[in-house]
C-alpha cells in the first residue's frame, strides 16, 4: 500500500479549486497525484488524509474531477484551514506554530516563500507568550488562559484574530522581549510586568483581553521600562555596595578554590623531589637499579603530566572567572553609572588576585618541568653508555 504523507495533501490541496468548506475541483497534474488519490480509495489511508473523489471517476493526469475534502487527521498527517484566523484557534496554535498545515487563503504551507507578514506577527506574539507566562500567576493548558493575581484577580484567555496582528507587532515584540533578556532583577520585572497587565486589561472583557494587549504591545513596553527605572532608582548607595561586597566575597572564594583544589597534588611535589633523590643510584649494567632508575624517572613524568592537565583545568577555570568579573562590572556600569567608579577597587583587587593566581600556576609548572627535566639529566648521566642493550630483552 503506498505511503501518503500531508505533503502529498497539500499538492492536491494547491492545485485544488475550493468552491466551499468540503471541496473544490481538482486539476491532476502529475502521476503522484494519480498515484495519492488512488492511495486513498484504502479506507485506513483515507481515514487520515479525509480527500476522495466524487462518484465514479477515474483519476488521470490532466483531468479535471471534484473531490471531497475533509479535516484530515491532525496528529498523523496536519490541519488544514481555511484563514489564518482558523490556524490560531486550533488546539495548540496559542503555545507553538503547527509543524504541518496548509491555508486555503492564501494558499499558503510551512516552507513557502515569501512568510506571509502575518505569519510573521503571528510568530512575534509566541515569542512574547513565554514571557506572560513566567509573570502569571497561573497558566491554564486546558482553558488556555493565564491568570493574574494583584489587587484583583485577572483571567486573560489566548484568544486573538487576524485584526489584532496589524502593524508593527513584530518591533513592539522584540522591544519587550528585549527587556527580559538579562536576567538582572528579572523577578522584579516580571511583578511590574503583572501590575502594568492588570491595570492595562482588568476593566475590559474577558475575550477582548488578549486582542487589546497584542494592539498596545508598545504601551506595555513603555510602561514596564518606566517601572523597571523607578524600581533601579529606589535603590541606595548601601544597598550597592552591600550587593557588590557580596559578589567580591563570592568571587574571591572562587579565585582562591582554584589553588585548593590541587593543594593536595601540589604538596606532592616534595615528597616526590625527595623520592626522586633517594631513589636514583649508580646501576651496574643492567641490574635492579637501573629498571629502579627508569621507573622513578617514568613516574616523575607521569606525575608532572597529570599535575600540568589539573593545573590547565585550573588556569581555564580563572579565565571564566576572569569574565564573569568583567561582564559583572559592565553590568555595574549600565546599570549604575552614577555610582560605578566608587567600586572600581574592588574589581581591581579581584582581578589582581586572578593575575596573581596564573602566576602561581605559571610557576608551578615551570618548577615541575625544571623537576621533570633535572630527574631526566640525572637518569642520563648515572646511566652508563651502551645501557640501551638493556631493552634488548622486550624486543
Amino acid at each position: 500500500m503506498a505511503s501518503v504523507t500531508f505533503a502529498d495533501l497539500v499538492e492536491i490541496y494547491r492545485a485544488t479549486r475550493f468552491d466551499g468548506p468540503d471541496g473544490g475541483i481538482l486539476t491532476i497534474a502529475n502521476e503522484n497525484m494519480v498515484s495519492t488519490l488512488k492511495a486513498m480509495e484504502v479506507d485506513d489511508v483515507y481515514n487520515d488524509a479525509q480527500i476522495a473523489i466524487d462518484g465514479d471517476a477515474e483519476p488521470t493526469v490532466g483531468a479535471e474531477v471534484r473531490i471531497s475534502v475533509g479535516q484530515p487527521n491532525a496528529s498523523t498527517m496536519g490541519l488544514l484551514v481555511a484563514t489564518f484566523d482558523d490556524l490560531f484557534r486550533s488546539p495548540r496554535a496559542f503555545i507553538a506554530e503547527p509543524e504541518r498545515y496548509y491555508v486555503k487563503d492564501p494558499g499558503y504551507a510551512p516552507g513557502d516563500q515569501p512568510v506571509p507578514d502575518i505569519l510573521l506577527r503571528y510568530r512575534a506574539v509566541l515569542d512574547v507568550l513565554p514571557i506572560l507566562k513566567e509573570s502569571a500567576s497561573l497558566f491554564d493548558d486546558t482553558q488556555r488562559q493565564l491568570a493574574f493575581l494583584g489587587k484583583e484577580k485577572v483571567l486573560l484567555p489566548i484568544q486573538f484574530t487576524e485584526s489584532d496582528l496589524r502593524g508593527d507587532v513584530v518591533e513592539k515584540a522584540e522591544r519587550l522581549t528585549k527587556l527580559f533578556t538579562e536576567e538582572l532583577h528579572i523577578d522584579e520585572k516580571r511583578t511590574i510586568l503583572q501590575t502594568t497587565l492588570i491595570e492595562m486589561v482588568g476593566s475590559l472583557r474577558a475575550e477582548t483581553r488578549f486582542g487589546f494587549l497584542i494592539r498596545n504591545l508598545e504601551r506595555l513596553a513603555d510602561e514596564v521600562e518606566k517601572g523597571y527605572r523607578l524600581f533601579i532608582s529606589s535603590f541606595s548607595y548601601s544597598k550597592i555596595r552591600n550587593d557588590v561586597e557580596t559578589a567580591r566575597l563570592d568571587f574571591v572564594g572562587k579565585i582562591h578554590k582554584t589553588i585548593v583544589d590541587i593543594q593536595g597534588q601540589l604538596l606532592g611535589i616534595p615528597v616526590a623531589t625527595i623520592v626522586v633523590v633517594s631513589q636514583l643510584k649508580k646501576p651496574v649494567g643492567c641490574d635492579v637499579t637501573f629498571w629502579t632508575n627508569l621507573g622513578v624517572l617514568v613516574g616523575a613524568w607521569v606525575f608532572v603530566g597529570m599535575l600540568a592537565i589539573a593545573g590547565l583545568n585550573q588556569w581555564k577555570t580563572l579565565e571564566v572567572i576572569s569574565n564573569e568579573i568583567e561582564r559583572q562590572k559592565a553590568r555595574l556600569n549600565d546599570d549604575f553609572a552614577s555610582v560605578a567608579n566608587q567600586f572600581s577597587d574592588v574589581f581591581e583587587d579581584l582581578d589582581k588576585r586572578v593575575r596573581w593566581h596564573e602566576g602561581a600556576l605559571i610557576v608551578i609548572g615551570i618548577i615541575l618541568g625544571l623537576g621533570a627535566l633535572a630527574t631526566t639529566i640525572a637518569f642520563f648521566m648515572l646511566t652508563p653508555s651502551g645501557s640501551a642493550s638493556c631493552f634488548a630483552v622486550w624486543r
